[in-house]
């Protein structure tokens, strides 16, 4: 009979995956042999966690929101970006392992539940702009799986309620092609007009990206 590996053991060398994918050395060969590649592969975490850093330095925000925790390498990559960081995890398991992972981070605050009902509180307290990491939809694998297969169009319409110029990245935009809860582009785009005219909506790099025009 073989010997089951310990869960603790599997979330240690999982951290310290994370820790290597993302030391500089590493980051900066997975962007160059990306960029080489004419960006014909699918987009490397690392490109994301850029697109994330540069519509923080554009707009010259300190907060960002995620959905879909997961095994934290969102967070991990960001924590020394952003003055305060909100993610949002459906499954119990790994919201406690996030946990135990973050606990260190005072600018880090994990939320346990369904990013459907959880970020229209999340989006009522804030006072200032923020960015909004929504990766929150179910991939198969570990992640987890609310009533949707993606919360999207509940996210999106708390986020877009507020008065405040929040700025929207949604990761995965090749999913959105109608099928399993997911909305075609034209209709994630009509959504998001009928509920903000003044907005730009655009598909670059696998993330849809809804900002003030």
């Amino acid at each position: 009979m073989k010997k089951l590996i310990p869960n603790s053991v599997l979330v240690f060398f999982n951290w310290q995956k994370i820790k290597y994918r993302n030391n500089k050395k590493n980051r900066e060969k997975v962007i160059h042999n990306w960029k080489i590649s004419s960006r014909r592969e699918l987009t490397p975490h690392v490109i994301k966690q850029e697109i994330i850093r540069e519509y923080k330095k554009k707009y010259s925000i300190n907060l960002l929101v995620e959905t879909g925790t997961f095994r934290g390498e969102m967070v991990y990559a960001q924590r020394d970006h952003f003055k305060k960081i909100i993610s949002i995890e459906l499954s119990k398991e790994l919201f406690e392992i996030a946990e135990r992972k973050f606990r260190n981070y005072p600018n880090v605050e994990l939320l346990n539940g369904d990013s459907a009902d959880v970020i229209k509180s999340v989006v009522e307290k804030l006072s200032e702009p923020a960015i909004f990491w929504l990766d929150g939809h179910y991939s198969g694998f570990e992640t987890a799986k609310g009533e949707l297969s993606t919360p999207i169009k509940k996210e999106l319409g708390a986020i877009l309620n507020s008065s405040l110029e929040h700025i929207i990245l949604i990761d995965d935009a090749r999913l959105f092609i109608g099928k399993e809860d997911y909305p075609t582009l034209d209709e994630l785009k009509e959504f998001v007009f009928a509920k903000k005219s003044n907005l730009t909506f655009s598909v670059d790099d696998d993330v849809i990206r809804i900002v003030k025009n």
